[in-house]
């Protein structure tokens, strides 16, 4: 079967799109041909493949123009993210999926004054001395963290009801090009053992590469391409590793496909690829990069909500978890020691010594002598909080009622010393 498709953007112009737009799915529409009798056919409908989360289906569309139909794909895209995947095809079926009524109560800015909070990290992303303040905002199946910019409840709530008043006006894809978000971002450096750094950055609209570059020659620094479809959060990531003593980002590009080719063609060091890539998994063009350039290191990262959602899908069955917080400009440090050897060792090798000093610096009596003061039901409660379990699904897969549930979980905080299932899980991962 062959695919036929719309040519009216070059790649170059659809890379500044966001996937929630239609402009985004126009260059991605294509027509399936089949054959009957032994003669080919077009088929009369436009198809897209749309992609979320590890999932991937291909959609056959309503409208015979190209605009309507890219239109139409970015809808159930949207659909997509705000409902998830069973949702969308539900409705998209049979016509089941509609604007949830709005809550009055969020249109008073005091309703939004009560849910402020003070984000703990975010004085490592923008230098400040006073407080300031963020909120959650949710609609339609999604959420997003917004920093604020001031330390003023009254304005804070202001600023956040403006917000979330263009959410449900214009969507969040609209939102999400014109407004800030604190985001935090997980780098894959082993799976087995599990060793990440992760930070917590906000998106920006603006490239600034700096006035003065680093006091190092051209080939002490590591060069850097960063592939992510969302140019909001690849700015960001592309001004971090400007930020960095030592790096320089050279490239970026929404597509990966594009990345790898400039690899081939250039050899920087380090190519920085999103796990939700849009085509397929970011995995798989780590895999596709060793066979195109086996001499440029690759480094898979994650994009979620907070550390909370971090830490709710890191996946099980490591033998060992490091998890380790860094700032913004830092989350490339395991390569920091690469620019002080002559000899270059590779990416690998420099993680694994950046994560073997961070484990054998810990003070003793850390995280592993705690967890060693847990009885074994408390282990295996904790064990299943670090894989996002619910109470209930804990009290089911133990066995044990959800107030026993209750009385372990506040133990386990006692003998840690935290306060919250985030900061125990923190130690869990730790150790």
């Amino acid at each position: 079967m062959s695919k036929k498709r719309p040519r009216e953007q070059s790649p170059r112009q659809a890379q500044a799109i966001s996937k929630t737009e239609s402009g985004y799915w126009r260059r991605r529409l294509f027509k399936n041909t089949y054959t009957f009798q032994g003669k080919r056919f077009l088929t009369h409908a436009w198809c897209v493949k749309l992609q979320h989360r590890g999932q991937r289906k291909t959609f056959s569309l309503h409208a015979s123009d190209p605009a309507r139909a890219a239109s139409e794909a970015s809808a159930i895209y949207r659909d997509i993210l705000n409902y998830g995947w069973e949702v969308a095809l539900t409705g998209r079926r049979h016509g089941l999926v509609q604007t949830p009524p709005i809550d009055p109560d969020r249109l008073d800015p005091e309703y939004w004054a009560q849910r402020l909070v003070h984000r703990e990290y975010d004085s490592q992303i923008i230098r400040h001395d006073q407080l300031q303040l963020s909120i959650r905002i949710d609609h339609q199946g999604a959420s997003w963290y917004f920093p604020l910019g001031t330390g003023t409840r009254s304005k804070a709530a202001e600023r956040a009801l403006n917000i979330y008043k263009m959410v449900v006006a214009r969507g969040w894809g609209a939102t999400l090009g014109n407004v800030t978000r604190e985001l935090t971002a997980a780098f894959h450096w082993s799976d087995n053992p599990l060793a990440w750094t992760y930070t917590t950055f906000h998106t920006e609209n603006e490239a600034v590469r700096p006035k003065e570059p680093p006091p190092l020659s051209e080939g002490a620094r590591v060069r850097v391409v960063v592939a992510e479809s969302d140019i909001h959060i690849r700015t960001a990531l592309q001004n971090c590793v400007w930020r960095m003593p030592g790096f320089e980002c050279v490239a970026t590009f929404a597509h990966p496909g594009d990345a790898l080719e400039y690899a081939r063609r250039h050899s920087p060091h380090l190519v920085l690829i999103g796990q939700s890539a849009t085509e397929k998994p970011g995995a798989l063009f780590l895999d596709e990069l060793r066979l195109m350039a086996p001499q440029v290191g690759g480094l898979i990262y994650s994009i979620h909500e907070d550390s909370e959602e971090l830490f709710r899908t890191t996946p099980g069955g490591a033998g060992y978890y490091l998890l380790k917080r860094v700032a913004p400009t830092r989350f490339l440090e395991p390569l920091a020691e690469i620019l002080a050897k002559e000899k270059r060792s590779s990416i690998a090798d420099a993680a694994w010594e950046y994560f073997k000093t961070t484990v054998f610096s810990l003070p003793i009596g850390g995280s592993a002598r705690e967890l060693g003061n847990l009885t074994q039901r408390e282990q295996e409660v904790l064990a299943l909080l670090s894989k996002g379990h619910q109470d209930k699904a804990i009290a089911d897969r133990l066995s044990i009622s959800i107030y026993t549930v209750h009385v372990h979980v506040r133990k386990i905080f006692e003998k840690l010393g935290v306060h919250n299932r985030t900061g125990a899980v923190v130690k869990y991962f730790q150790k």
